[in-house]
């Protein structure tokens, strides 16, 4: 590709060439976050599982720094996974940079620049590094792996840098892309119905928001997704041979999500060896595919050596990849989704809890404060004694005196413990957990 035919993809990509750019659905809240860390900090990651909208958010960021007054010249967008760029390396990021100095930037004022997919070119940590520290640069970049905030590439940085997680749609988002704006309490109770029959379609086919938007091609979005992350987020990316041990490892932890693994258990029911099954699992939850909690204990090592509770990122892969999977299960994956990244955020710590008999579905830790948290579908004669119970013994433990139980529609309070729906709590759950974590 010569240079010519180069900068006319750049200006394919860029607002000072291309009116017509396509930023999607808004996610106010990812943009506010990441242009208010703009003000201070020189580097962004933005990370997240693939297809979960990192580069419409990191597009909706450059298009409200223009509205706030940035000239579009002072912006770059390079998209790395523009499948018309054949070779990929360190020299082309330098000569889509050089291009843009010579026919786009003028002046000496600060420059924005978003790298979509870095993690794709080898060496893109020093063009960043370079980027930081000669010019006066501000960079986005984004990537779909753990690996985009490796030690190496934060020694690099030395600190300058902070990582924004991406997920796909939370339940709020999900409304919103369906048109459905809940303000306040006038608007929930107006749209109370479409609000539930919304809830019930997110624990079935999750928050993608390609899926979301276009239900016709769930199916295949997903199948899609999945081989996307195996092939490209783990096989490729740590060279290994076994892609059918890779998958077959995914899949049992998608039909495993919301329940308790050992990494021994795991290899006797893959025939897989334990130290493998431990890298894989490393690799899947660095793909952002999975994620795991640990058994709460005031005991480090007991936290360290205890049986890991898996969860799937997504409720669409619950749906297409383990269609048996019970709704339990499922309502309270969504939810766990959700605290996983309300703690992420707040850089809190998240763990169930077992001991003797009793069990706590999520604890979440903020410093020296832990709050329990039960999901359960339904409150009911069959279970109520069990899901308090656990709450009783967990508070003696950890003298704790909050906790709250989470049901799809129930509303109350059983034994002194606060119970809400889950369509109130997923659309506020700062101002639930806030007050009782925070003060």
């Amino acid at each position: 590709m010569n240079d010519d035919e180069l900068l006319s993809l750049m200006s394919e990509w860029n607002f000072w060439g291309n009116k017509g750019i396509n930023t999607g659905v808004e996610r106010r809240e990812y943009v506010d976050r990441i242009t208010k860390l703009l003000d201070s900090v020189k580097v962004i990651a933005v990370s997240g599982i693939r297809r979960s909208g990192k580069s419409f958010i990191v597009r909706q960021v450059i298009r409200e720094l223009i509205e706030r007054g940035v000239r579009p010249e002072d912006t770059l967008v390079i998209r790395l996974d523009d499948e018309r760029l054949v070779e990929l390396s360190y020299d082309l990021l330098l000569r889509i940079y050089d291009l843009y100095l010579a026919h786009v930037k003028r002046g000496d004022g600060a420059t924005y620049i978003a790298i979509d997919e870095a993690q794709e070119v080898e060496g893109w940590e020093r063009f960043v590094r370079g980027l930081e520290e000669k010019c006066k640069a501000k960079v986005i970049v984004t990537g779909s792996s753990a690996k985009l905030l490796s030690s190496e590439f934060a020694t690099l940085l030395s600190g300058r840098h902070v990582e924004v997680r991406v997920t796909p749609l939370s339940f709020r988002e999900v409304l919103r892309f369906r048109g459905i704006e809940i303000r306040d309490e006038l608007d929930l109770a107006k749209n109370l119905e479409r609000v539930k029959s919304t809830l019930v379609e997110t624990v079935n086919y999750g928050g993608f928001p390609d899926v979301v938007l276009h239900p016709e091609v769930r199916a295949e979005l997903i199948h899609s997704y999945f081989d996307t992350v195996i092939v490209k987020d783990v096989v490729r990316r740590y060279n290994l041979r076994r892609e059918d041990k890779v998958r077959a490892l995914a899949k049992f932890y998608i039909s495993s999500s919301a329940s308790k693994i050992t990494y021994n258990s795991v290899s006797k029911a893959l025939k897989i060896p334990v130290k493998t099954v431990e890298r894989y699992s490393e690799y899947l939850e660095k793909a952002f595919l999975v994620f795991f909690l640990k058994n709460y204990s005031p005991s480090p090592k007991a936290v360290e050596n205890s049986p890991r509770k898996v969860y799937v990122i997504d409720n669409g892969f619950l749906k297409f990849f383990s269609p048996e999977f019970s709704l339990g299960r499922a309502f309270e994956t969504l939810v766990v989704q959700h605290l996983y990244r309300y703690a992420v955020e707040r850089f809190y710590d998240l763990y169930y809890w077992s001991s003797g008999g009793n069990e706590v579905d999520v604890v979440v830790k903020a410093g020296k404060k832990v709050l329990p948290v039960q999901i359960t579908y339904e409150l009911n004669d069959g279970n109520r004694e069990r899901e308090l119970e656990g709450l009783r013994s967990f508070r003696r433990l950890a003298r704790s005196r909050e906790a709250l139980i989470i049901t799809f529609s129930q509303e109350g309070e059983e034994d002194g413990i606060r119970v809400v729906p889950a369509y109130k709590f997923l659309l506020n759950l700062e101002s639930y957990l806030d007050p009782l974590l925070q003060s």
